[in-house]
């Protein structure tokens, strides 16, 4: 020991603090904590008053006393180690305290011990102690089961906080040498204990591939073989976490043994232990996931699947949980802890290629990809909010159908079949849930089977029990398209009409978890069915209106993403006072009995923003009280925020309620067209200053939105936007930056608004040609780096200043016309593709010799344009005609080169 001796009267009276902090008396418990932590910053012994404490007992009764005194230790270590580490009497007294924590009887003084010790090495290294991996091995292989438990503990702790530094010196690497094969004699310790440890202790070494481990890793492999019938359950799932960590870093090595360890982890998953069944699931799912072993898995796949397909049926005890909640919940309140925080959704504008160019509330592609996956890990699938078997094996077959398709049908038809018709509900639902999972791998094999399967899923949806509801929902949703795609041959009273009745009865269900899936069902298959909801759009509104005086808060997010979804799709026919009167009553009675501080906003104001895009001119009884609302929100929220710049200390808005208001803003301008100007014009509030402080602010989704209103202003309401042009450019221009992947949104909807501008301003456009085509060039020449959509935006843009100033962007014709003639060829034929191709007919016409490289390209782009305008079927063969002439070779140098089809195509139309 040291020659540092505590005073008996000072660890006395902090003796006496730690226990007036663990006082009932909550003002005694912060007047200790506040005398403890001005000792931190005055007293340079404390560190070693609280070790004293923590590891030398004075009574029986004092365990939670030292138990504080050792997390104040180990909480000092980590806020005070520069200090500490230039006292050599700390450093000394410190570790002593700390191995002897280790051989204390007590298990929770141990285990704190073991954190001090971790925290000590973290912050200071094995350098500054360099033989605490020799001593931790000598308590470790003393026969006290005791001494072994907290040695091991503390260096399953320290290699997994500090295991990284070891593998990186060559000292750590000769020091594991040693250790490593006695872990593996300790992992067959008479003690279960031990031997759990043990395991895990090695099991820190394998994601990080220490060369150490892996010098041993056929002796390791034996070592869990050995264990692997071993008792305790805690040693059974230390074998199963190392098996998984070796698929995922040296497949190889489990590639021999791959049947035995196949059997091993699905026998593990019927464990009765949660945690070893867990495990041995996580395997199988690594399995799923790896590719260098997909091709020998296949051999197995009739030993997996049905496991997964078992291990998805609720347990005993799950039943028993599920039965104990209430049924019919749908009247009480939700609880706060159970409300989930509602954000705004960033939404991009106008991807010509694939969406209507004039519906900016088209959500992004990956969002409607994602829209219909099953959250495995989500905490509203079931009454656990923890992952556990029944979401990993599910999981696992959505996977291995994603890899395998059909073949794995065959494992599990008969199974699910059978499964579908029992009387156990469980069953019915694992089933159903199962059919779900396959169906985005499977869907083709399973065709022949849907039929006949279907009509399960629909009686699912009326099942007596809420889970069967609730999945029935989801899987239907998954199948949305097979069954629009088939009603057109069948009828749509065999498949469709029940599938929509089932939804929207689930909609108005008594459960709130089948409501939230019912609309999150219907909203999927709204997705597929669009057009073919038309004629039950009556019946569609008054039930997911009745929704607004049975939902409780959680449900509205999901009720009004199921309305958007719907307006997004059929809003054009929804243009009639009939769907008006059904639809905006409730959604403003909601808007108007929210405070304008709600998060609860958000959700119904990007409701609100697609409503008001679509219904158009319907809309205008209701535009002013709205919109009024709208821009005070807007406001409010910018002057907190310039509060907030000028004052630190005050509380940042959320800056949601600034986007989320820019976004209905924004549908009113839409759904208007030129009547915006008028309800612009109306308020007293300078609604375009406080849009150009939007394309200004730090956060990018708020410029993105704003300048996503910029743009829709330039087309419906020019006239208030027009006198703010240079300002707005200012702004503009250097957003359109495609190098920060970060802001890609932003640079789209800026790239997209300058287009309209451009078209609206004609020849005033001339003083920002210049220095937006320096950005546009480079956006159009990184095609493989860039998002399509920014691309087509950029390149439609370049047009379309073409169109007001050819001659300025004549002379650099040969830098984009080879990236221009890719992108826009393909693209969805509109006015915007059309504004473009004249403004380059006018550039081309310019400098002919700017095509030289891309002639081909240009006609073959002319060519693939099925119905232009006159004017611009005119331009195409005036721009063909002057080539030809220009071209001594013309077929030989084209022609020639052209698709058949294409070629064929010019020649009618342009006689060329």
């Amino acid at each position: 020991m040291t020659s540092w001796e505590p005073q008996s009267a000072t660890a006395d009276q902090l003796r006496a603090v730690f226990k007036q902090s663990l006082s009932r008396d909550n003002s005694a418990r912060k007047d200790a904590t506040r005398i403890l932590e001005d000792a931190r910053k005055s007293r340079p012994d404390l560190t070693n008053y609280l070790a004293n404490i923590f590891a030398y007992p004075t009574t029986d009764a004092d365990i939670d006393i030292r138990a504080s005194a050792g997390l104040m230790l180990k909480n000092s270590i980590f806020l005070d180690f520069e200090r500490i580490q230039y006292n050599p009497h700390t450093v000394s007294y410190v570790k002593d305290c700390i191995l002897l924590g280790l051989t204390q009887p007590v298990a929770i003084l141990r285990n704190i011990s073991g954190s001090i010790l971790s925290a000590f090495v973290l912050r200071g290294g094995f350098k500054l102690w360099p033989d605490v991996l020799p001593k931790l091995l000598a308590i470790a292989e003393q026969s006290d089961d005791a001494l072994q438990d907290g040695a091991l503990s503390a260096l399953a702790k320290l290699f997994e906080d500090s295991g990284s530094e070891l593998d990186s010196a060559d000292e750590g690497q000769r020091v594991l040498a040693f250790m490593i094969p006695r872990f593996m004699d300790l992992a067959l310790s008479p003690s279960a204990k031990v031997r759990a440890q043990a395991v895990m202790c090695l099991n820190q070494f394998i994601l990080r591939q220490s060369p150490a481990l892996f010098a041993r890793i056929d002796d390791f492999l034996t070592t869990l073989f050995r264990l692997a019938i071993d008792p305790d359950p805690s040693v059974r799932r230390n074998i199963c976490t190392a098996f998984v960590m070796l698929l995922d870093v040296r497949p190889d090595k489990l590639l021999p043994h791959l049947d035995g360890i196949i059997d091993y982890t699905s026998h593990c998953m019927a464990d009765e232990d949660e945690q070893v069944a867990l495990e041995a699931g996580e395997f199988l799912f690594g399995l799923a996931e790896n590719t260098q072993l997909s091709e020998h898995v296949v051999q197995f796949l009739p030993k997996i699947i049905p496991v997964l397909i078992k291990c998805m049926v609720y347990t005993e005890y799950d039943c028993e949980r599920l039965l104990g909640e209430n049924e019919n919940d749908a009247d009480m309140e939700d609880k706060i802890t159970d409300i989930k925080p509602t954000h705004a959704k960033s939404r991009t504008k106008h991807t010509v290629s694939s969406a209507s160019a004039t519906n900016d509330s088209q959500r992004n592609d990956d969002e409607l990809d994602d829209e219909d996956d099953y959250d495995y890990d989500d905490d509203d699938d079931d009454f656990s909010s923890e992952w556990n078997l029944r979401k990993c094996s599910a999981a696992a077959i959505d996977l291995f159908a994603s890899k395998y398709h059909s073949r794995i049908l065959q494992y599990c038809i008969p199974a699910l079949k059978q499964n579908l018709m029992s009387p156990e509900w469980q069953y019915r639902e694992a089933a159903i849930l199962a059919y779900g999972a396959i169906a985005d791998g499977c869907v083709d094999g399973l065709s022949p089977f849907l039929p006949d399967v279907l009509p399960y899923f629909i009686q699912g949806l009326t099942d007596q029990m809420a889970p069967v509801r609730q999945i029935a929902c989801w899987t239907m949703g998954r199948y949305s398209s097979w069954i629009c795609y088939r009603s057109a041959d069948v009828g749509y009273e065999r498949e469709f009409i029940p599938a929509l009745q089932g939804f929207l009865r689930c909609c108005l269900d008594n459960n709130k978890k089948v409501q939230e899936a019912g609309c999150s069902g219907f909203a999927n298959f709204t997705e597929q069915a669009a057009g073919l909801l038309i004629p039950y759009l009556v019946y569609i509104l008054r039930n997911l209106t009745l929704c607004f005086s049975k939902y409780q808060s959680k449900n509205f997010p999901i009720l009004y993403d199921a309305l958007q979804t719907l307006v997004d799709k059929v809003g054009y026919a929804m243009k009639s006072k009939e769907y008006v009167d059904l639809l905006l009553p409730p959604l403003i009675d909601r808007w108007q009995k929210l405070a304008d501080d709600d998060t609860n906003l958000f959700p119904l104001l990007e409701c609100l923003s697609s409503v008001t895009a679509a219904l158009g001119e319907h809309f205008a009884p209701f535009a002013q009280p709205v919109f009024q609302r709208a821009i005070n929100i807007l406001q409010k929220n910018l002057v907190m925020v310039q509060d907030f710049t000028n004052d630190p200390s005050l509380d940042l808005p959320d800056k949601d309620f600034i986007i989320t208001t820019l976004d209905l803003i924004d549908g009113l301008v839409q759904g208007l067209g030129p009547l915006g100007s008028e309800l612009i014009s109306s308020t007293d509030l300078p609604l375009m200053q406080m849009v150009l402080m939007c394309m200004r602010d730090e956060v990018n989704e708020v410029r993105q939105s704003a300048f996503a209103l910029i743009g829709d202003m330039a087309i419906s309401t020019f006239d208030i936007v027009k006198p703010y042009v240079p300002a707005i450019m200012t702004e503009l221009i250097p957003q359109i930056d495609s190098s920060d992947q970060s802001c890609s949104a932003v640079c789209n909807n800026a790239t997209w608004a300058a287009g309209e501008l451009a078209l609206r301003l004609g020849e005033h456009v001339q003083p920002f040609v210049g220095p937006l085509m320096e950005r546009l060039v480079v956006v159009v020449a990184v095609q493989d780096l860039v998002e399509k959509n920014i691309i087509e935006n950029a390149a439609i843009t370049i047009g379309r200043l073409g169109i007001a100033c050819p001659e300025i962007i004549a002379p650099r014709l040969d830098v984009f016309a080879s990236y221009w003639c890719k992108t826009l060829k393909m693209i969805r034929e509109n006015d915007e593709k059309e504004t473009a191709f004249k403004g380059m007919c006018k550039i081309v016409a310019l400098n002919p010799s700017g095509l030289q490289d891309c002639l081909v390209a240009f006609v073959e782009a002319i060519g693939l344009y099925t119905e232009p305008s006159n004017e611009l079927q005119d331009m195409f063969k005036t721009i063909l005609t002057g080539y030809k002439s220009l071209i001594p070779d013309w077929q030989g140098v084209v022609v020639n080169k052209l698709p058949p089809e294409v070629c064929e195509r010019v020649r009618e139309r342009y006689g060329v």
